[in-house]
């Protein structure tokens, strides 16, 4: 079957613009090679979602999930592996099947960035983490440490702190924080920051028993039994390499009609250069890529592309 749109990624910005394309009364096929929702399930307690108060991340991703299946948008469940993008019929080879489109929209994501360190590798699963939410249960009345500077690693480090006995939160000197103040922790006395702090070694035997870091040229090292590691994502686009112009760090280069170098293929959403990766923005992506690939289509069907 050709389909009118392929989305390549089930997040919020994959989802809103399979939504916008099926309204619009096109064959929509979403991939996603996670679970509904993509990394939004995944996240906690989320506080500055418009109309939202309040909402889980597994159950915002939820509703949109249902949302999309409420209008007949079909999901498949695979990774795409290789992509030929700039052809006029473009396809998609995943790991089951391949699939062909007129337009694509890609709206894979990030995945999260390791440290780089000794004993990460060894230690994961037995220690190290990259999910709070995922497994911090596991360390109910534990000591753990989280390594980051930015909003997600306060946000595991508020989730932390309710269920453990200790958190230490390893961070640079200058934040970049847009959903938190620094003060945050004032009134949870388990929560220790280390400003200028450097992990440097994760160590222990069969599990993680404590980390190294660095400050002021001196390492010193924190009794804890997990470290949650939390310095931001990396763009799921390895194998858009050559593909598809983008970024050194691999994010997709687009205008600010999400059109991307290949003609009829858009991007949206954490994927994109220059986001500020937000669910809110995620959504904005995905309304004018779903909007822009569905006029790229009309043009398709008129033979004017």
């Amino acid at each position: 079957m050709l389909y009118d749109v392929i989305v390549v990624g089930g997040g919020p910005a994959g989802i809103t613009s399979a939504i916008y394309a099926k309204r619009a009364n096109k064959s929509v096929l979403v991939i996603e090679k996670f679970m509904p929702g993509g990394q939004l399930g995944l996240i906690g307690k989320i506080e500055n979602y418009t109309g939202f108060k309040s909402v889980d991340g597994n159950e915002l991703s939820l509703k949109m999930f249902e949302h999309a299946t409420s209008l007949g948008i079909e999901f498949v469940f695979e990774e795409a592996c290789e992509y030929q993008l700039c052809d006029k019929i473009k396809t998609i080879k995943c790991n089951k099947n391949s699939y062909q489109g007129k337009a694509i929209i890609l709206a894979q994501g990030c995945h999260s960035r390791e440290l780089g360190i000794d004993g990460e590798q060894e230690f994961k699963g037995r220690g190290v983490s990259y999910c709070a939410l995922c497994d911090g249960n596991f360390f109910k009345g534990k000591k753990v440490a989280v390594v980051g500077s930015g909003d997600s690693a306060f946000s595991d480090g508020v989730y932390l702190a309710d269920l453990c006995e200790k958190v230490y939160i390893l961070t640079k000197e200058s934040l970049t924080l847009h959903n938190y103040a620094e003060n945050e922790f004032d009134d949870k006395k388990n929560v220790e920051l280390i400003k200028g702090g450097q992990a440097q070694k994760i160590e222990g035997d069969d599990k993680v028993s404590s980390l190294v870091y660095n400050i002021d040229g001196a390492n010193k090292n924190v009794k804890v039994d997990g470290v949650f590691v939390a310095i931001g994502r990396q763009p799921d686009t390895a194998n858009l390499k050559d593909k598809i112009d983008m970024t050194e760090k691999g994010f997709i280069k687009c205008d600010s009609q999400m059109q991307t170098s290949c003609k009829g293929v858009f991007a949206c959403g954490d994927i994109r250069e220059n986001s500020i990766r937000q669910i809110a923005t995620a959504v904005g992506d995905g309304a004018l890529a779903g909007t822009m690939a569905v006029r790229y289509v009309s043009l398709f069907d008129k033979g004017l592309v």
